[in-house]
């Protein structure tokens, strides 16, 4: 997933644009700086040159930034990905400007060896810069020549001093046809402002702290696999969740923005983490009874959490939303994996009807514990890792169940296909139960005739 970014210095390369060679005119070893549609720098992007769409002309791409509050100092990772479906070469530009005066550089971005970083100088230099300007871009061999999809770039930046005030990022990103010219590719802008963040202090929690999912159920047992709500103040001074890039391979990462909670002693896989909430996976081999999660950030640990340990905490995906007209609603997608299970137009905002008598809906669940295979907690679920002994019943007449396991792609979500049996029309009540431990919630559905 690379980026030919074939940014041209547009005088130049349009004169002599005919009588050079294809590797000549690539420009794959980095675009011209002031190409990221910074007004200050005057609103210039790599349309400039590649001139056959207008920035931003194209629904189906994108550019995007990534990056979090900053702490004057300490370094993080900025990111930038770049889409089109059509695409098969790549490149981008990143500059970083203090917004009080956007002609001021903010902080350092550090090249690597899939990003050099350029100096607004003349003649051009290369980093580092001192105090002149920055301009992050791709080399050769991150264009990845031919590769399709998402292009994703990474490039270390540390943050300004304190007091600085607000920082704003502009990004350009090419997604190329990888035709040799510059014409019939893809540009794209963004920007993205962030502030300085507060300072970081311990934990803040209670013994009410933690939950498992309330969109599943909620309540204080959790299993191996199943996930956590923690809430308190102090968790942490910025707000994100994981992504593609936190992951090593199918496993999921044990903390993000250097906060982690411990389950029973064990790391616990992070999701989520902002100021006054963090989510996690809980981690497998936590035994069963009484233990405690900790929420650890950089300057300290929490107060310990207590929970209980079980082997299975099943629970279905029925938030707030689907509670209407007096009963709380299991979501139940049906094949199109468009329409909901319920009355039409019963629940704001999506489409729905009732389930009919021999159809297949799709339930998800979290907490039924361990599959066979064996998947282990923090992992990406593939192929069909199922579980033992479940059940279905609707009202008094069981369902067959044609799947139950995790759900492919997915981490720690499990998926139940679910043949409506012969029941009358109207309200149902759904029963379920894995290896003997029953759902708690109370839960209905809708079949129709």
């Amino acid at each position: 997933m690379g980026v030919v970014t074939k940014m041209f210095n547009k005088i130049f390369w349009s004169a002599v644009l005919s009588a050079l060679p294809i590797l000549m005119f690539a420009r794959s070893g980095g675009s011209p700086i002031r190409r990221t549609g910074a007004p200050i720098d005057g609103g210039t992007d790599c349309s400039a040159c590649h001139r056959t769409f207008a920035a931003n002309a194209d629904p189906r791409g994108y550019v995007r930034i990534s990056a979090v509050n900053y702490t004057p100092g300490k370094k993080q990772t900025v990111r930038v990905q770049v889409f089109h479906p059509e695409a098969a070469r790549w490149g981008f530009q990143l500059t970083a400007r203090q917004t009080r005066d956007e002609s001021l550089k903010a902080g350092v971005l550090a090249p690597n060896d899939n990003v050099q970083v350029n100096c607004d100088t003349t003649p051009a230099s290369n980093a580092p810069c001192g105090s002149d300007r920055e301009f992050a871009t791709h080399v050769v061999a991150s264009t990845r020549n031919g590769a399709s999809g998402l292009a994703t770039y990474s490039v270390e930046w540390t943050p300004p001093e304190a007091g600085t005030g607000d920082v704003v990022f502009y990004a350009a990103g090419n997604a190329a046809d990888n035709g040799a010219t510059n014409g019939g590719d893809r540009i794209f802008t963004t920007s993205l402002r962030i502030s300085q963040a507060a300072a970081l202090a311990r934990p803040t929690v209670s013994n009410e702290s933690g939950v498992a999912l309330q969109g599943f159920g909620g309540g204080r047992n959790i299993a191996p696999g199943s996930w956590i709500e923690i809430f308190g103040a102090n968790l942490t001074n910025v707000t994100r969740e994981w992504a593609a890039w936190d992951f090593a391979g199918v496993n999921a990462p044990k903390s993000l923005e250097g906060v982690g909670v411990t389950v029973g002693g064990r790391d616990a896989f992070v999701r989520f983490v902002s100021p006054g909430q963090v989510n996690v996976q809980v981690p497998d081999g936590i035994g069963t009874g009484p233990l405690n999660v900790v929420v650890t950030n950089e300057a300290g640990a929490s107060a310990n959490i207590p929970m209980t340990g079980v082997a299975r905490a099943p629970g279905v995906l029925a938030p707030g939303n689907f509670n209407v007209g007096g009963r709380q609603l299991a979501v139940a997608l049906l094949s199109d994996n468009t329409t909901f299970v319920a009355r039409a137009g019963e629940i704001a905002g999506v489409t729905s009807r009732p389930a009919r008598v021999g159809e297949t809906i799709t339930l998800y669940l979290v907490g039924a514990g361990a599959t066979n295979p064996a998947v282990p907690a923090g992992t990406v679920a593939s192929g069909t890792p199922v579980l033992a002994n479940t059940t279905v019943r609707f009202g008094d007449a069981p369902a067959t169940v044609s799947y139950a396991g995790l759900a492919p792609g997915a981490v720690g979500l499990y998926q139940f296909n679910v043949v409506v049996p012969n029941v009358a029309a109207g309200d149902v009540r759904l029963a379920i139960t894995v290896d003997g431990v029953a759902v708690a919630q109370t839960l209905t559905t809708v079949v129709g005739n």
